[in-house]
């Protein structure tokens, strides 16, 4: 038997190790991106259950003009938040498509889907803060409770829904702040260089 210890390996004749980054990445963007699309596909069919919502809320007494303003401002809302983070999440399924493939194009793609999905995303979150105001005032316009007690429930109700609304904005945030940090570091720069 021999004993001898194998001779070294020269490192410039062993292949480089592929780095997964880029494929759980893709896919992470890619998910999101399809959900995104999914969820603009969705958001008009809640117009019809809304729109029954507020039939029965004329039935009972709230007033028809209040709620044909908040109806017209949800429907607004809802078409232009669709158009926009549809464009969006579509730019985010192509970058996570191209990040999967190891384009060097993906990375300023999903740079560019962070800061518009951050700004689109915050508008969007700060618009349905005030149609939920709206909704809440329609609401609270029944007569159901009066004096202080309407008065605390109003309170209570705005306060949580800031309180929605700040926690909204950081769950839209957070993945967009991620790629943007990640893209930013200099040894995924460098990586990104060599595809």
């Amino acid at each position: 038997m021999n004993s001898a210890t194998p001779p070294p390996i020269d490192p410039s004749l062993t292949p480089p190790q592929e780095v997964k980054w880029p494929k759980t990445l893709g896919i992470i963007a890619l998910v999101i991106g399809i959900l995104g699309l999914l969820q603009v596909a969705v958001a008009p069919i809640s117009l019809i259950f809304l729109k029954q919502q507020m039939a029965i809320l004329v039935e009972q007494g709230v007033n028809e003009e209040k709620v044909e303003t908040f109806m017209t401002a949800m429907k607004a809302t809802t078409i232009q938040s669709a158009i926009a983070l549809g464009a969006i999440a579509i730019l985010l399924t192509v970058g996570g498509v191209l990040l999967l493939k190891r384009k060097p194009l993906s990375a300023a793609i999903i740079s560019v889907w962070a800061i518009l999905k951050i700004l689109i995303g915050g508008y969007f979150s700060m618009r349905s803060l005030s149609m939920t105001k709206m909704q809440l005032d329609i609401t609270m316009s029944m007569g159901d409770v009066q004096g202080k007690d309407a008065e605390m429930i109003s309170r209570i109700t705005e306060y949580a829904t800031y309180a929605g609304a700040v926690f909204a904005i950081l769950w839209i945030a957070a993945l967009p702040v991620f790629f943007l940090i990640w893209f930013n570091r200099q040894p995924v720069k460098n990586e990104i260089k060599t595809w």
